[in-house]
């Protein structure tokens, strides 16, 4: 038996791999560094490379972070800007490490980048004051140092934004409405540009009682005889001040401080009593349920002289819709105003006009009893006030209100119409029957009447003679006779609307029927 030897063999053990070169740097983004490598070489006594990993240190100061698992090419951010960095590569495989490449080192760029955003939060001060913090925002690759900061604050979810610049926290936002919700944001700003604003952050102020600011100074009129009209303005509210509820007056002859208070005032306050012809200090004073203000600056006014006494108000005696068939027009008539020991002579008067309860006063001046106003609107009721003047230096008062109507239809005469002359008791001259049309402005037409009348100003309300549609464009007809007696008439034409009501009137000249 023969042994045939045969040659054995294994396989060859695994070595670490070669050190790798010098990485080659790169600026990337803001003060980012791009590195890349290559595989180092195989040789027999170095295997091949499966990983690398990458440490980098701020130049000559050895302070190494490292990156393991690192892959060609690599992003190496959160770096400083303008700073020197040197960075080093080492391969790695299952059987070990190479050492540490060389050393490559490159300066980051120095490129200026906004700041990031902050974030704020609020708190409750003094008051209705709200104080804002912040901290500075985090500087990284991309964003700069922060070197200011906005705030901008806005009545809650309103979006009206307010805006405080330059400021540093933490920061007093004062001069807000009490129990007001506030919302608030900040903003971070360098040389380069401004970030985005913060979140939001709401928060209610404090609801503290304050006494209110002092009122501005009266304005002084002269009111009947030797009294004066003092006026005056709510004053301000404030982040230390609340709204006044009251008000306190105080007057003197000018100059002697020798003051008398009339308190609990409303504006406008007629000051009786006053000498004629004396100069008069007027102060206000506001107060609420926590104390009271200052008192105003002095406002001085004298007094009229007796003989130069403003008028009394007149009396309005009716305001009413005339009836000439419009829609738009009111008489006002109102008699002359007294004259008495405190009240001179009326030689002029004003009027003025408003849509009822709505306080827009149009006014018209130099008119006289009676006086139609007109342009108005249909079917709508005015108030009207009378004021009367003379030489006085101040107008009398305004008359208390008196509220009249417009028509809500037009009425006009048609093709057939009464004559000047009629008999008594026969068909009416010269057709028989009269006609009118009638336009609803705006109310709507339900009928329309005639009507014999001895007052050409009253609207009669019996003897009405029912009309009917007469197939003209809004016409209106009926035959009916003249008065059963003789004597001077006048023929009214009216509309009614859905109440019976008259919504319209036109009235004829005086008729004569014999």
């Amino acid at each position: 038996m023969y042994s045939l030897g045969l040659p054995t063999s294994s396989a060859p053990t695994l070595q670490p791999p070669n050190m790798p070169s010098a990485p080659a740097l790169a600026a990337g983004t803001g003060s980012n560094l791009t590195v890349t490598w290559t595989f180092p070489a195989i040789d027999n006594a170095h295997g091949a490379a499966t990983g690398f990993n990458l440490r980098s240190s701020p130049t000559g100061m050895a302070a190494w972070m490292t990156v393991w698992g690192a892959i060609s090419p690599f992003n190496l951010s959160g770096m400083a800007g303008g700073a020197a960095i040197d960075v080093q590569i080492q391969s790695l495989n299952t059987a070990g490490a190479s050492a540490w490449s060389a050393i490559s080192t490159l300066t980051t760029a120095t490129t200026a980048f906004i700041p990031n955003t902050p974030s704020a939060s609020l708190a409750l001060g003094t008051g209705s004051t709200l104080i804002v913090t912040w901290v500075a925002p985090a500087v990284d690759s991309t964003h700069s140092a922060a070197t200011a900061y906005n705030v901008q604050f806005s009545p809650s979810g309103a979006g009206t934004w307010t805006t405080v610049s330059g400021v540093i926290t933490p920061y007093n936002l004062s001069g807000l409405a009490a129990g007001a919700a506030i919302d608030v944001r900040v903003q971070s700003s360098n040389a380069t540009g401004v970030s985005a604003w913060s979140a939001i952050s709401t928060l209610t102020t404090g609801i503290i009682a304050y006494a209110p600011n002092a009122p501005g100074a009266a304005a002084l009129a002269h009111g009947s005889g030797s009294d004066l009209a003092v006026t005056w303005t709510a004053p301000t509210i404030d982040g230390t001040h609340n709204a006044a509820t009251a008000f306190n007056l105080r007057w003197s002859p000018s100059g002697a401080a020798t003051w008398t208070t009339v308190s609990g005032v409303t504006s406008p306050c007629e000051l009786t009593g006053l000498a004629a012809g004396a100069a008069i200090d007027v102060q206000l004073q506001g107060s609420n349920v926590t104390g009271t203000s200052g008192w105003s600056a002095t406002t001085t006014l004298t007094t009229a002289t007796a003989g130069s006494y403003a008028p009394n108000a007149p009396a309005i005696a009716s305001v009413a819709a005339p009836p000439d068939g419009t829609a738009t027009k009111l008489a006002i008539i109102w008699a002359a105003s007294v004259v008495d020991n405190t009240h001179n002579a009326a030689t002029g008067y004003n009027l003025r006009s408003s849509p009822t309860g709505a306080g827009t006063w149009t006014i018209v001046s130099g008119v006289t009893s009676p006086y139609t106003l007109t342009g108005l609107a249909g079917a709508t009721a005015i108030d009207i006030e009378v004021q009367a003047t003379n030489a006085a230096v101040s107008p009398g008062a305004w008359s208390g209100i008196t509220t009249g109507t417009t028509w809500g239809a037009t009425v006009a005469p048609a093709t057939w119409v009464a004559a000047a002359a009629q008999v008594h008791n026969t068909s009416v001259a010269p057709n028989g029957g009269v006609q009118m049309t009638a336009v609803a402005a705006p109310t709507a037409i339900t009928g329309t009447s005639f009507a014999w009348s001895t007052s050409g100003t009253t609207v009669p309300t019996t003897g009405l003679i029912a009309a009917t549609l007469n197939g003209q464009t809004n016409g209106w007809g009926q035959y009916f006779n003249a008065p059963a007696t003789a004597g001077t008439f006048y023929l009214w034409m009216l509309t009614e609307g859905t109440s019976t009501s008259a919504t319209g009137a036109l009235v004829t000249s005086a008729i004569t029927v014999s």
